[in-house]
């Protein structure tokens, strides 16, 4: 069977661009599940706000948050390093009420990353996909330990956050 040339050039560049395409997957990593129904991968529960995990809401388990102002919820986790991630994703549902009003803020060690991501208030009784850059969090390339979902200046009634994790 002969090839002609353009096929076999064609070929080439394909497996050329494929091979590329695969290199560029292979540098970013796999997504680093903080919470999936439950904490994964070493993470853990260290809030300043009322938390119960899994709790059971349809097919998922998300967490459960509710405080007073300035109350978090916040996962810890031993140092890691943000390279090859780019963002932040969870969902994120606004309970019976809605309306809460949550900073998001990545810490190190004991200091706070400076950053002015509020989330838009949350919508009442429905399921919101969030993506926050890590570029507009502060977090790039950066050592962080913990993850902060913070309430503002006033109390709020109780949300649902699961699927949480760096990508």
């Amino acid at each position: 069977m002969m090839i002609s040339r353009r096929s076999l050039i064609a070929s080439v560049a394909g497996m050329t661009g494929a091979l590329a395409f695969s290199a560029r997957a292979a540098d970013k990593p796999a997504p680093l599940v903080i919470y999936d129904d439950e904490l994964k991968n070493g993470w853990q529960n260290w809030s300043w706000a009322t938390v119960a995990l899994s709790v059971p809401a349809g097919q998922v388990k998300p967490i459960k948050v509710e405080g007073g102002a300035w109350s978090a919820l916040a996962l810890h986790h031993d140092p890691l390093s943000t390279a090859g991630y780019t963002k932040l994703t969870f969902f994120i549902n606004g309970g019976v009420d809605g309306g809460q009003s949550l900073a998001v803020k990545l810490k190190t060690g004991d200091t706070m990353i400076e950053s002015n991501i509020i989330l838009a208030p949350l919508k009442p009784r429905m399921w919101q996909p969030a993506e926050i850059s890590l570029k507009d969090l502060g977090g790039v390339d950066k050592t962080i330990d913990t993850v902060l979902f913070q309430g503002q200046a006033d109390a709020y009634k109780p949300y649902y956050i699961t699927k949480i994790q760096f990508e």
